[in-house]
């Protein structure tokens, strides 16, 4: 999991503005939220999470991510249409599910496994990344956090995505590099590449990296 600070700022103007205009209408409501607003929404969280999911960190698009409620609708009605309360969850809807049959895991884990579940870490939580921690297979730990189990993180499609990752970090390792030239390997994970997107799974390469050290 990866931490996202959230900023309003980001809200997309076409959202705002219908937000604006449907404020007194008993139908304000993210379900009655225009299929091109909610295009526009999903777009600006993807982009604001360098287009990696909320929670697993695998790398996501808008055919294959929906809109994530971080306090559920059941839970707080209020908060539905609340920008700094929407993420975007990997997962794909019937419509794409023929055109991305590879990752059709995601209906097993994260916003779709979840649902309304509690969760007691959650990616707006600044210290996140430090919550967990990685094995050299895969797994995250600790197994029986509440947030792992209802996001379903150790589902073995995405355990088996994390180790190749971290095998993909090992790789850079296999010459004799110094401190140095591994910390900035590490930073260059932290950061977004010139698409502004993030290396899918880049907290675990750089929890690995960094232990590493």
């Amino acid at each position: 999991m990866k931490y996202i600070p959230k900023d309003s700022s980001r809200e997309p103007e076409s959202m705002r503005r219908w937000k604006q205009l449907a404020v007194n209408d008993p139908n304000y409501d993210y379900e009655y939220l225009p299929s091109k607003e909610r295009k526009d929404l999903l777009d600006a969280l993807i982009e604001e999470q360098g287009y990696i999911c909320c929670y697993c960190g695998m790398e996501i698009s808008d055919e294959t991510s929906h809109v994530e409620h971080l306090t559920p609708q059941s839970s707080d009605p209020d908060l539905s249409l609340e920008y700094t309360n929407l993420l975007a969850s990997c997962g794909i809807s019937e419509k794409y599910r023929p055109k991305y049959y590879s990752v059709l895991h995601c209906k097993e884990h994260c916003g779709q496994k979840r649902k309304d579940s509690n969760l007691s870490i959650k990616p707006i939580d600044s210290d996140c990344e430090t919550k967990f921690r990685y094995t050299g297979v895969g797994e995250i730990l600790p197994k029986d956090d509440l947030s792992v189990k209802n996001l379903n993180l150790n589902y073995t499609e995405l355990i088996n995505l994390r180790k190749a990752a971290i095998e993909a970090a090992k790789s850079l390792l296999e010459e004799d590099f110094s401190n140095d030239e591994i910390d900035l390997f590490v930073k260059s994970f932290e950061k977004r590449d010139h698409d502004g997107k993030f290396q899918p799974f880049c907290f675990v390469i750089t929890y690995f990296l960094k232990n590493y050290i």
